[in-house]
This record gives C-alpha cells, structure tokens and sequence, in this order.
C-alpha cells in the first residue's frame, strides 16, 4: 500500500524539525511548514495528504477545522499535543480531527493512524458506502 504524503504544520521550528526527521525515517514524503497560512497553500498544490497539526503551537480551533475539511474533505488530520485531552476540542475529535498523539510521539501510534489514512486515501467509497 502506498504510504500517503504527510504534511506537517508545527509553530515551533524545532519539535517540527524532529517530526519531519522522525517521519523521514519511517520512509514518508514530508512537508514542514510553520503556518496554518503555509497549511492551506500546501494543500492547494497536493490535497491527498496526511496533516499533522501541533496543536500546542499552532493556533487550531474548532472552526478552522471544520473550514479546512469543508474546503479539502477529502483530508485526514491528526493532532499532536502535550496534553492527552485538548480543551476546546472535545467535540471535533474523532470527526474532522481524526486522533490526538500525545508528545512525545509513540511511533507505532503514529504508524498505526498513518496506515489507517492510507488505507481510507486507497478506498474512500467504502467510508462514504458505511
């Protein structure tokens, strides 16, 4: 199955350097980018990615994200924080963003949603079919 590109928006320059080299190493096609501005102008030139939003370091509501997935549907989005429950985002959780890592990132939680999003980019009738 063909590993889906993975872009990555993290505010603090570092962390994003350590999951965009982490990401590298398990053999993605990555984007480091440090806005959501950056976020939107990535997903104009390829919207068939995985997104990786820190949430501790970008500015990440429940409105955005319900706009960016009105906009690009078709996307699948993981959060990462520090926190294991994320104020504000209760309700968005699990519907336009798809899971919550917790830092520091377990590698096989991110392969295990990683290959999940590219089994939903191989086959995304068989969620619109369910």
């Amino acid at each position: 199955m063909k590993k889906p590109g993975v872009l990555v928006v993290a505010g603090d320059r570092r962390q994003g350097r350590e999951i965009y080299s982490l990401l590298q190493e398990l053999e993605y096609a990555t984007i480091l980018t440090h806005s959501l501005n950056d976020l939107e102008q990535e997903l104009k030139k390829d919207p068939n990615v995985a997104v990786i939003l820190d949430l501790d370091t970008v500015p990440v509501n429940n409105q955005f994200l319900r706009g960016l997935r009105k906009l690009h549907p078709q996307i699948d989005i993981l959060g990462i924080s520090e926190l294991s429950y994320h104020p504000g985002l209760e309700e968005v959780i699990g519907s336009h963003l798809l899971a919550c890592l917790v830092k520091p990132l377990d590698v096989e939680e991110l392969c295990f949603w990683l290959k999940s999003i590219s089994e939903h980019l191989a086959n995304p009738v068989r969620e619109a079919e369910g």
